[in-house]
């Protein structure tokens, strides 16, 4: 069924009514052009002629109304008819074209431009976008950059991910930003939807899992196994005790991975608080006992170290000194084994903050020590809640108390198993 139109604008296509079967429209002013009418509602532009000298008719489709203007698919139809004019194919030349374009379509290429046009729309800052270009892309995705992006399989992407599987964190990042550069080629039309290998890459899975109910550990079951892999007391594990003490600190403090690894000596004030610059304010953690333990050690090490100054980060890497310490992945893997899934820097904070849940402290404490900084709580120093020392200690203390209910091995006469484990292992 056809239907003849004089007009053809956007209160025409706008009024359009979908029928049972599929029907065509044609207008009077523009020969050749037609809008099919599906029955689920596309409606596309398309022209229908034949080859100059002969030949059987020709369909061509531009494209949907929801994608192309009025203007621009009567562009589109003038250039189709003039093709056909000169006895061309606009379909095989369409067909040739995209032979020959798939053939640069290398994998690396598509990959810089999906990054490219995320950082030009500010949706990726400079930082993430270095990440994922520096590290992601070109390390992690190494395998895949001379390839054209049509020939890459789910095979090929199992295989690559169990490669590299030895560090989950990464993996799990790699695969994220695969996921999207595949994404973002079918919305390209770089390759067809049903063509994406994502789509059947269904059977991996990914050892260093995000699921919610992982955010934290659970206190009296998962979080003794924790610990007592942490104190590792028969040294099992060969964590290097410049790793098992940035986790230990992350699990007494709760603090942030990133301001634990870049903690600097100079960040240390008279040996009573660690200072931690955050966005809009600056943090004064408490030094108790059980951190004192931690940079008595450290500074054990440190003397050991090359580099001596004030300017040094306490938890340093063992190949180069000067730098901070940065891979802890490997680590918690290890410390994990108990669990059913591997414990992250940000599940040991939420756990650190379900502790100070069950510790009877203030709540201006409680916001202070986890380094919260919102309208309800704001404080730019101690003084602003008029906190002691003494009292944010005391608090502090508390929630280590606790914490060392939870730990897994009591014996007589040792009233802070947490801290004789950790010194004595």
């Amino acid at each position: 069924m056809n239907i003849v139109s004089d007009t053809l604008d956007n209160n025409f296509i706008d009024a359009i009514a979908l029928k049972e079967s599929p029907y065509f429209i044609t207008f009077t002013k523009y020969p050749g052009l037609r809008l099919k009418v599906n029955p689920k509602g596309r409606i596309s532009y398309i022209t229908y002629g034949r080859i100059r000298f002969g030949g059987n008719p020709r369909t061509i489709t531009h494209g949907p109304t929801t994608k192309l203007s009025i203007s621009e698919a009567l562009d589109k139809h003038y250039q189709t008819t003039k093709l056909l004019e000169k006895g061309l194919d606009p379909n095989l030349i369409k067909k040739t074209k995209t032979i020959q374009f798939s053939k640069t379509l290398f994998f690396e290429d598509i990959a810089m431009q999906y990054l490219n046009e995320k950082k030009n729309n500010k949706e990726y800052s400079d930082l993430y976008f270095n990440h994922c270009k520096d590290y992601l892309l070109r390390n992690k995705l190494k395998k895949f950059h001379k390839l054209n992006i049509i020939a890459i399989t789910h095979d090929l992407i199992n295989d690559w991910y169990v490669s590299i599987s030895n560090t989950p964190s990464s993996a799990n990042s790699a695969m994220i930003l695969l996921t999207k550069i595949f994404s973002y080629a079918v919305t390209k039309n770089y390759i067809d939807f049903h063509s994406n290998p994502i789509n059947s890459v269904n059977s991996v899975q990914l050892k260093y899992s995000n699921n919610k109910r992982n955010i934290q550990m659970d206190l009296k079951h998962e979080l003794p196994k924790f610990i007592y892999q942490l104190w590792d007391p028969l040294n099992i594990h060969k964590v290097n005790l410049i790793t098992k003490y940035a986790i230990y600190m992350m699990l007494i403090t709760g603090m942030k991975k990133n301001d634990v690894l870049k903690m600097k000596w100079s960040q240390v004030t008279n040996k009573k608080f660690i200072k931690i610059e955050k966005k809009s304010f600056i943090q004064l953690f408490p030094i108790n006992n059980h951190i004192e333990d931690v940079l008595y050690e450290m500074s054990l090490l440190r003397i050991k170290s090359l580099v001596q100054n004030e300017d040094q980060y306490i938890f340093y890497n063992l190949k180069e000194p000067t730098k901070p310490l940065s891979n802890i992945r490997k680590s918690l893997i290890k410390y994990s084994v108990d669990l059913d899934w591997v414990v992250f820097p940000e599940a040991i904070r939420k756990t650190f903050t379900k502790v100070i849940n069950e510790s009877a402290i203030p709540t201006h404490h409680y916001y202070y020590l986890l380094g919260l900084n919102n309208k309800t709580s704001s404080f730019n120093s101690l003084s602003d809640y008029n906190i002691s020392t003494i009292e944010l200690i005391k608090s502090l203390d508390v929630v280590h108390k606790r914490l060392e209910s939870f730990s897994p091995m009591k014996m007589p006469g040792i009233s802070e198993p947490l801290r004789y484990f950790i010194n004595n292992t």
